[in-house]
């Protein structure tokens, strides 16, 4: 009797540390799966769960017991299912069992695979950086191969719309979160730059507060409306043909691709900004935009030529390498 009574207490403190590790696991708000048909769902179940296995320390005992435990509807079915036939073919049943049969049942190696290339081809395009970032991110989980800090930062850069990547780029920064970081930084100089007009302005003044037809500004006989004189800035390039360039021994000519096209380039490390003659912008077709203020450029003749449009998102490549 005296034994029986020694054996239960010597047991009970087992069940009662199950049972608090139990209580632990649930206060991490797991999430049930229920078997979704969409691979994304199965993927962040199972990597919510490993989450929380690792903040535990939970043995590989543990995380069979508590994934099963969360399984619910179909996908609770096809795991009792699938147990019996591996049972039988006398399969382990461990955690890696549980999650290679999980992921071949729920996600698909055709599925990774497109995941995996829809992130090799990633491109920020129209998102903003912080969309651009959580796309990144998400499908990163599904490249097959070990990225490094430094690989992931070249990527996700390369990736960039090309007046933050000519930025970007040469910081040459290593670290992820502090590469989202600048990069959300120059995206918001841009969106001042780009915007530093009020939304509603009147198109004859200029001015905030009204719209044309209540304008009071009288028009010019010539039909615009008088307008404040725009700001100005300074750039320099050296050559602006390639008749002046073959003058010089310091300019290094080259050939490349601009908008996908084959053009001749002249590598000026003295001017201030990246020049393109109109016939070249025509032949391409790229579109043009204009600058908010006037660009005087000063050229070797001393004679400066004034721009006021700029040609955006126009990529450029040069030995293999995107600008």
């Amino acid at each position: 009797m005296e034994a029986g009574r020694a054996a239960a207490e010597e047991a009970r403190p087992l069940v009662s540390q199950e049972g608090r590790d139990l209580a632990e696991f649930r206060g991490c708000q797991p999430p049930q799966f229920k078997g979704d048909s969409y691979p994304d769902v199965a993927d962040q179940w199972l990597s919510e769960m490993e989450k929380i296995f690792s903040v535990l320390g939970s043995s590989d005992e543990r995380k069979l017991a508590y994934a099963v435990y969360m399984l619910g509807g179909e996908a609770e079915y096809w795991w009792r299912g699938t147990r019996k036939m591996l049972e039988s073919r006398g399969v382990l049943v461990d955690w890696d069992c549980f999650r290679r049969v999980f992921l071949e049942k729920y996600f698909l190696d055709s599925v990774r695979y497109a995941k995996e290339a829809e992130f090799m081809r990633l491109h920020q395009g129209s998102l903003s950086v912080s969309e651009y970032a959580m796309r990144f991110e998400h499908l990163a989980r599904f490249y097959s191969q070990a990225i490094s800090e430094a690989w992931r930062c070249r990527k996700f850069a390369e990736g960039l719309r090309h007046e933050l990547k000519r930025v970007i780029v040469p910081m040459s920064i290593v670290e992820f979160p502090a590469l989202v970081e600048k990069a959300k930084t120059v995206e918001r100089a841009h969106m001042v730059r780009d915007c530093s007009l009020p939304g509603n302005v009147c198109f004859r003044c200029g001015r905030p507060g009204h719209i044309s037809r209540d304008c009071q500004t009288p028009a010019t006989s010539s039909g615009s409306a008088p307008r404040p004189p725009r700001p100005t800035a300074a750039g320099r390039v050296f050559a602006l043909s390639g008749a002046e360039a073959s003058t010089s021994s310091d300019l290094v000519k080259g050939k490349g691709k601009a908008a996908g096209e084959d053009v001749l380039f002249l590598f000026d490390s003295g001017a201030t900004h990246s020049f393109i003659s109109v016939d070249c912008v025509k032949r391409l077709g790229l579109s043009v935009s204009s600058l908010h203020v006037d660009l005087f450029v000063s050229t070797p003749a001393s004679v400066s030529v004034v721009t006021s449009e700029m040609c955006v998102r126009c990529p450029i490549e040069v030995s293999g390498r995107r600008f």
